[in-house]
């Protein structure tokens, strides 16, 4: 029985033709599978089931299980992966910035979908260890080095004194993920709202602010 899961705006893997119905069909079928069981417990029957194809099918259009799981998560990755929006502007000061960078993170991470590609993610790492690292580039690991730019650049002018820039954006991302997505994570609580994501986003910008003002006199 297919289990209910929001589409992906994108397809599940990108390719330079377009994908037969028959190749999304696939698709679609593993990505629940995956996601739902972990690759060690997918098999391609389980696949073909899901699908309502033959499993001879399956291997017609993908190779094998693995290629079929590392080009979905890859796919996944780029799809949620953490690239800020162009409507955070380098040039805001501190305050917008900041408060706009961890609204963006915070509708990321609490999406369903998301949270069920890193649990496979981190559950499959010990045997995929180069999709973690590929998840971790595109996602937190962009975002810090976005943030450590930002803040960087601040120090440099004088706005705000961050004597080491990359800790201080692990740490600022750090205050908005700790109380909202690892409690999501690990127990599956109810998301949080809109004005729910406002506050914290501003509490963290205000507390992280106030700890890296220059001193005066």
């Amino acid at each position: 029985m297919a289990t209910a899961t929001a589409p992906l705006s994108t397809p599940a893997i990108p390719v330079d033709r377009p994908l037969s119905p028959k190749e999304i069909q696939i698709i679609d079928a593993a990505r629940r599978l995956f996601l739902e069981h972990g690759y060690e417990e997918t098999s391609m029957d389980a696949i073909a089931a899901e699908a309502g194809v033959s499993k001879r099918t399956v291997y017609s259009h993908f190779r094998s299980k693995e290629m079929l799981f590392v080009e979905i998560m890859e796919a996944m990755c780029q799809h949620f992966g953490l690239t800020p929006q162009e409507t955070i502007d380098p040039a805001s000061p501190p305050e917008r910035y900041l408060c706009a960078s961890a609204k963006f993170v915070l509708a990321k991470v609490m999406d369903p979908r998301m949270q069920s590609v890193m649990r496979t993610i981190a559950g499959e790492s010990a045997a995929f260890p180069e999709m973690g690292q590929r998840f971790w580039a595109l996602g937190p690991g962009n975002m810090t080095a976005k943030i450590t730019e930002y803040l960087r650049a601040q120090d440099a002018a004088g706005v705000l004194s961050v004597p080491d820039p990359r800790l201080a954006a692990g740490m600022f991302q750090g205050m908005v993920a700790g109380p909202t997505f690892l409690p999501m994570l690990f127990t599956g609580s109810a998301p949080w709202t809109a004005d729910d994501i406002d506050y914290i986003a501003r509490t963290a910008t205000a507390a992280f602010l106030a700890a890296h003002r220059p001193k005066q006199g």
